[in-house]
């Protein structure tokens, strides 16, 4: 697992998505379909940056996107049957526990908090959803469509407490990242699915294959 750099950042507004582009300037991943030989010729590559502060990941994706849409209509559904949806997987590299977060072009989200065999008890029928949902109050997201434009942008702030194993990042500590998304299109057309992981199967779950992230000074 190849290690990557996340800049420390200084606080940002909530919602001010100028001066997240601003302070998220590192180099952003790019979202791609490792799983395929070749990749879906409708596939719109998004692109995310992130960096921390003490108390949290800030998360900025820029989704291009020909055709917005969700049926979403609150918190706390099954995001990824309806429509687009942007996701963001993260660990502390140390805990075996990880969370998967959503969010919809309605800014609704969805958290859930998996535990090592918590998507094989899911598979098995072994265990429901429900005993991995989580309040979706516990992260902030905000969600932007520029006038113009055919895209959506989403700011998320995930604070470093709902993690298991700490309250607070630090210089020097380890997490494992990956980023997806569901790009739906006109009802009949399949959902066009990528990730910044380089998954070799189409599955989101393949920790081993997320990125390893240091925390890093600015």
């Amino acid at each position: 697992m190849t290690s990557h750099a996340a800049p420390q950042v200084s606080h940002i507004q909530c919602g001010d998505f100028a001066a997240a582009a601003q302070s998220l300037s590192s180099e952003p991943w790019t979202m791609q379909q490792a799983w395929l030989a070749m990749p879906d010729e409708n596939l719109r590559p998004a692109k995310v940056c992130f960096g921390w502060e003490p108390d949290a990941l800030w998360v900025l994706a820029d989704l291009p996107d020909d055709f917005i849409t969700s049926r979403s209509s609150d918190h706390d559904q099954d995001m990824w049957m309806l429509g687009d949806v942007f996701e963001i997987f993260i660990a502390r590299k140390d805990s075996p526990f990880y969370l998967e977060l959503h969010v919809t072009p309605h800014n609704h989200r969805l958290h859930l908090h998996w535990s090592p065999e918590g998507m094989e008890k899911i598979q098995a029928k072994q265990a429901t959803l429900d005993e991995f949902r989580r309040p979706p109050s516990a992260f902030d997201s905000w969600v932007q469509k520029p006038e113009g434009e055919r895209k959506w942008q989403v700011l998320a702030r995930i604070p470093a407490s709902i993690l298991p194993n700490g309250q607070t990042f630090e210089v020097g500590q380890m997490l494992e990242l990956s980023f997806s998304r569901y790009d739906a299109g006109p009802e009949g057309t399949p959902d066009i699915l990528s990730s910044t992981s380089p998954h070799r199967e189409l599955s989101y779950h393949r920790r081993h294959e997320w990125r390893e992230v240091v925390l890093k000074n600015g």
